[in-house]
């Protein structure tokens, strides 16, 4: 079986460029203290989160564990790591300003170094990282 190679650059401690598609920012969110239905509602109300700064994928894989991924997403085409950086920032800014219009506000930690690689690693196994 041959499986697919993703390539991983390490930009900074926070900032990845995956596959040379997006560069890639995580963020854990712990949703174990939220009822069925408050997590129904976040997970409604971050859906309908724009941006033209970035693109936000919710990864729900871990929920029986309690914890969401948000992906902070900025296409790599035309865009050099500084800009990439600063759009990062101005979507985190725009989420939160978004995240507080909602009543249940969970604890968030941004992924770092081998922590954003171990999470990538899951869904990517033959992961190569250049850089």
């Amino acid at each position: 079986m041959d499986l697919v190679t993703k390539k991983y650059q390490p930009i900074d401690s926070e900032m990845i460029l995956f596959n040379e598609e997006y560069y890639l920012s995580v963020v854990r969110v712990d949703i174990s203290t939220l009822a069925a239905s408050d997590r129904e509602a976040l997970f409604t109300h971050l859906y309908e989160f724009e941006s033209n700064d970035i693109e936000l994928e919710i990864d729900v894989s871990a929920e029986h564990q309690g914890t969401w991924y948000f992906q902070l997403l900025v296409p790599h085409v035309l865009t050099l790591p500084d800009v990439a950086r600063k759009r990062l920032e101005r979507g985190r800014e725009q989420l939160e300003a978004h995240s507080a219009k909602q009543p249940h506000k969970p604890a968030e930690v941004k992924l770092v170094g081998d922590d954003i690689y171990e999470y990538v690693k899951r869904y990517n196994p033959n992961l190569q990282i250049v850089g």
